[in-house]
């Protein structure tokens, strides 16, 4: 199977994605920062230009009233000099809006463009107004101020550098935010990139296994704790799914091979009925045998559906107190007669001080129990010992079933409670290997676990670990 990934829009890929987040969220700030500079700069050049009028037209005012007509005439000419009739226009308008005296007025378009409207200019206080000028790309600031004897002064300046100012800066700024959303997305791709490495391992790595190469991993990578979790996660779910593959051949190998020896009985039980006997006796015999290996068949099939739903969690367990007393003292009833037929001692152990219980179905502890003591007792020999014991560890309860039967070997240990697995020791004796699959399973399903220590020639534990039951008391 090829990977596909060359072939998806960029867009669509998280790192360009995580890329265009990255650049939005600088680029908002940046620009804000950016705007607001700039409107305080506006504010500021509009305030000193006010000013700036404000000064000149008070000065003006002290100097008409003080020296005369002559005097702010020569004042205005020397201004305009000064800054330049292209900047500034200062002039004098009588009571009927005649000009009495201006500074070069040739730049300005005339007095016409800056004649005031008599009746908006306040007394004592300047009025001030932003103005378009005819051939001038700039507008202009103009401040009015009445005079005591009717008079208007006006001065205007032009923001041609104001302006300039103010589009130098956004030049500026409009280089700087490119520059930084450049910089800034170089940045944010080669971070996501490197983020995104460890997620582009799992996704080759996936889809390089094949049906038959669930050895591959991820390798771990040192991008971060969160790639790494999900490089041991993916290949933690590798090992498991590599681990059930291999369970589902056995089984399936096992299956096959038990299934296939009753059917191949019940084919030679039916042939050789149909080809040598003629008698309804033997015809009787034979229909019994079928029967017998059909009931095997149905029993081995039950099992391991029983084991699959427990497993699976699909099986509805009862929740009621069952006594562990009471469990082992029925089991020892139930096994004791075949314990003294093959010739093995059979005792039980329960401490008497405490009567030791569990929540959970009793009849599927019962069954499991029973798998560990029949087990027991098959390979324990004539002579041996068979021992049930019950104790109580704070919060768990331990069933241990001893025996001083052959024992497991330690490469046997790991597969014991595997479906279908039988020893070496075991082959010649009746079963289907499914017992201590079922037991486990039971056991598990009750939040317990099973456990097994066995030594070769001097006998098997296996120890059931459940939950207790807390007494009113605790």
């Amino acid at each position: 199977m090829s990977s596909k990934s060359g072939e998806r829009p960029l867009v669509r890929t998280v790192t360009a994605r995580l890329t265009l987040w990255y650049c939005a969220v600088f680029a908002v700030p940046v620009l804000a920062v950016f705007t607001l500079v700039y409107s305080i700069l506006a504010r500021d050049l509009n305030q000193r230009v006010n000013q700036d009028l404000a000064d000149d037209l008070a000065e003006f005012a002290e100097l008409y009233r003080t020296q005369g007509l002559t005097a702010l005439q020569a004042e205005f000419d020397r201004e305009a000099a000064s800054d330049g009739v292209e900047v500034i226009s200062l002039v004098l308008f009588g009571p009927d809006l005649e000009v009495r005296a201006a500074s070069d007025l040739s730049s300005w378009q005339g007095p016409d463009t800056l004649r005031p409207d008599a009746v908006r200019v306040p007394r004592n206080s300047p009025l001030i107004r932003t103005i378009r000028i005819p051939g001038k790309t700039a507008p202009a600031r103009v401040a009015v101020l009445r005079l005591e004897d009717g008079t208007f002064l006006l001065a205007a300046k032009a923001l041609d550098s104001d302006r300039e100012l103010l589009a130098s800066y956004r030049r500026v700024c409009a280089i700087g935010l490119v520059v930084m959303l450049v910089s800034g997305g170089l940045t944010g791709w080669f971070l996501a990139k490197r983020a995104m490495a460890g997620v582009a391992r799992v996704t080759r790595t996936a889809w390089q296994i094949g049906a038959s190469d669930l050895g591959r991993r991820v390798p771990v990578g040192n991008e971060g704790e969160e790639i790494r979790e999900l490089a041991e996660a993916f290949n933690q779910m590798l090992e498991r799914i590599r681990s059930l593959v291999a369970e589902l051949r056995e089984v399936s190998n096992n299956i096959a091979h038990d299934l296939r020896s009753p059917l191949t009985r019940i084919r030679g039980l039916a042939e050789a009925a149909l080809t040598h006997s003629e008698s309804l006796d033997e015809y009787r015999r034979m229909a019994g045998a079928v029967v017998e290996e059909c009931d095997h068949l149905v029993n081995l099939i039950n099992t391991m559906l029983e084991i699959a739903e427990t497993d699976a969690g699909a099986t509805r367990l009862a929740r009621t107190p069952v006594d562990i007393r009471a469990l082992i003292e029925d089991a020892h009833d139930l096994f004791l007669a075949s314990a003294e037929e093959a010739g093995v001692q059979f005792t039980c152990s329960v401490p008497e001080d405490a009567s030791p219980a569990v929540t959970g179905d009793r009849g599927r502890l019962e069954r499991a129990l029973a798998n560990l003591i029949d087990n027991a007792i098959k390979y324990t020999p004539r002579g041996g010992t068979v021992e049930v014991r019950a104790e109580r560890s704070g919060e768990w309860i331990h069933v241990s079933v001893a025996d001083t039967g052959a024992g497991i070997p330690p490469d046997e240990l790991p597969r014991v409670f595997d479906r279908f697995h039988r020893g070496d020791r075991s082959r010649t004796t009746a079963g289907n290997g499914l017992g201590l699959s079922l037991a486990r399973a039971v056991v598990r399903a009750h939040g317990g676990e099973i456990t097994v220590v066995s030594r070769v020639n001097q006998g098997s534990t296996f120890t059931l670990r459940l939950p207790a039951l807390c007494s009113p008391s605790e």
